[in-house]
């Protein structure tokens, strides 16, 4: 693994982890064209997403912190509120939960490979642009939309399937206001974020990988991480989150040209 690799790798981390067009299925992909052995990806995937999970805890630190401080009434999120949307979602959580715990080795053996990651990049495509008829806004959340959104995150294990794209577009779909959809997306997927990052770090191999290689990907990852937080939330809000449907439906035609 060359320094120039790890960095573009950051790269494509940072920006395809948070952006609507699905992370692992972009890793998966260079990887496979790069013919990086398996040991060693195992390894920088598992680095990479410590730094979009960093991204993650630094862009939504406030939000996440009034939660915790509402639970003992010190902060704007006090009472039933905060525990509300708190209890939104832990119960969001449960099946994407499920679905790594479960589905994890089948993921691995029968869906990581390109042409399924090409056919999933084109679901994705699909329903974000379904999102640009999506005219009932500024619903609530309550527990059937926070579970329906939970369960769009456990069909994102699926490689090519956006995570942020398959939760932000079924909460706009079933009538979320867009502000609310953004945060709630990604309040929720601070669990599982965090969960795989610290799972893939317990796994990680140091040996595999040198250190200035691992320390340029997790900077990288971060940084570009905070920027695609940054521009998804400007694009959600301003109704242009159907844009990356073009993006994904083009990159899935190739791989699936490709890989025949």
């Amino acid at each position: 693994m060359t320094l120039l690799q790890a960095i573009l790798l950051g790269l494509l981390q940072g920006a395809t982890e948070y952006l609507p067009v699905s992370s692992s299925g972009h890793l998966l992909l260079l990887q496979h064209f790069w013919a990086i052995p398996q040991h060693v990806r195992l390894a920088l995937t598992a680095t990479l997403h410590a730094g979009t999970a960093l991204a993650l805890l630094a862009y939504f630190g406030r939000t996440i912190g009034g939660l915790l401080a509402s639970l003992v009434g010190r902060h704007r999120y006090s009472g039933i509120d905060g525990w509300r949307k708190i209890g939104y979602i832990a119960l969001g959580t449960i099946p994407a939960a499920a679905a790594g715990l479960f589905l994890d080795s089948f993921i691995v053996s029968r869906a990581s490979s390109p042409a399924s990651t090409g056919a999933m990049l084109l679901v994705t495509a699909a329903l974000l642009l379904a999102t640009r008829w999506a005219v009932r806004e500024g619903g609530r959340m309550s527990w059937l939309p926070a579970l329906a959104i939970g369960l769009a995150q456990a069909v994102a294990i699926l490689p090519g399937v956006s995570r942020s794209g398959a939760t932000i577009g079924v909460a706009l779909l079933i009538g979320i206001g867009r502000e609310e959809a953004f945060e709630f997306s990604f309040l929720l997927s601070v669990p599982v974020v965090l969960a795989a990052a610290v799972r893939e770090m317990i796994r990680l191999d140091l040996s595999v990988v040198s250190p200035v290689p691992l320390a340029m990907g997790i900077g990288t990852a971060f940084v570009v991480g905070l920027g695609a937080l940054t521009l998804l939330r400007r694009l959600v809000v301003g109704r242009r989150l159907w844009w990356f449907s073009v993006y994904c439906a083009t990159v899935g035609l190739l791989v699936l040209v490709l890989v025949r």
